[in-house]
């Protein structure tokens, strides 16, 4: 075989061990939807995403969130936002409440809002809460005192000299407070009544969530997601290779650490033969002036090729 024939082996040989570099590049979709925080260390994943911080594909439609201005995410329910204290992946929960009732003390003012309106579909109230009525413009005067004492704040919409109470919807005093109130009532829920009405708005309210599961998906090592072409419209299972239906080959990391132990042992395997190449180059160094010229390219470019060799170990 002469100098250029061999030449042009190596370098076939050699350029086709840069390809499974590029074929086990990771997906985009794979590196895009990886978990992100508001601010309070809370990952935001599947089914959930952030706005302007994750793209719309690595979550499902309806959980898109925003993030709020003290690092906790907000989702908005019919024009509403609530603040997100927790998320539970395991069991689709999270829990919730209205940024309105976060005031510090009783002394404050709160602002009016809207019914609780969750629906049927994407979410849905969790089991065994409490049911309140939160009214406003509740008159001191006329006020009984045993109503006084469940109140939440004042009203901050236009007379701070009235109140805000909130009663639980079984309260047998609730027909009396809405004699004295005339601001208006709004329904809220609550996980439980422990520490006094005002305390339980604050820590808000249980929500599960209906979305397909990601379980499978995770234990695969992908991250889930879901495409938005209107002819897929489908969960996918985002895998370091390619978007999967439900979860990733489970050959896919297997190829990957293969692809990289093939690669190690062809570049070494290379390498023996350039170093026998070059020993072959020396001696043909001293033979016929003839053939130097067209052994000594060769020999230059196959020192070059040793270089990338090993670099790329």
């Amino acid at each position: 075989m002469n100098p250029r024939q061999l030449l042009l082996l190596l370098l076939f040989f050699f350029f086709s061990l840069l390809e499974p570099t590029i074929t086990f590049s990771l997906d985009e979709r794979f590196e895009a939807c990886v978990p992100k925080t508001c601010g309070n260390g809370q990952n935001i994943s599947y089914p959930f995403y952030i706005q302007g911080k994750q793209k719309p594909f690595c979550g499902q439609p309806g959980f898109e969130l925003t993030c709020g201005h003290n690092g906790f995410p907000i989702l908005t329910l019919m024009y509403t936002p609530y603040t997100i204290h927790q998320i539970f992946y395991h069991n689709n929960s999270l829990r919730l409440s209205n940024p309105i009732f976060s005031q510090p003390n009783a002394s404050s003012c709160i602002g009016p809002t809207q019914n609780l309106t969750v629906g049927r579909y994407i979410f849905r109230l969790a089991p065994n809460q409490r049911d309140l009525f939160v009214l406003y413009g509740c008159d001191p005067a006329v006020l009984p005192e045993r109503v006084r004492e469940r109140m939440i704040g004042c009203s901050a919409a236009g007379n701070e000299t009235t109140l805000v109470v909130g009663l639980d919807k079984d309260d047998l005093d609730l027909v009396t407070a809405r004699e004295s109130c005339n601001g208006g009532a709004v329904n809220a829920t609550v996980e439980d009544l422990k520490g006094g009405v005002r305390e339980a708005l604050w820590r808000g309210f249980m929500l599960i969530w209906n979305a397909t599961s990601c379980r499978e998906s995770e234990n695969s090592e992908g991250r889930c997601g879901f495409d938005l072409d209107p002819l897929v419209y489908a969960f996918r299972c985002y895998c370091p290779d390619r978007p999967h239906v439900v979860k990733c080959n489970p050959g896919t990391k297997w190829l990957s650490k293969a692809a990289k132990i093939v690669i190690g042992l062809s570049v070494v395997i290379l390498c023996i033969l350039m170093i026998g190449l070059l020993l072959h180059c020396k001696r043909k160094h001293s033979s016929s002036s003839g053939q130097f010229q067209t052994w000594g390219g060769f020999c230059s470019t196959l020192i070059f090729l040793v270089k990338m060799a090993f670099e790329i170990m």
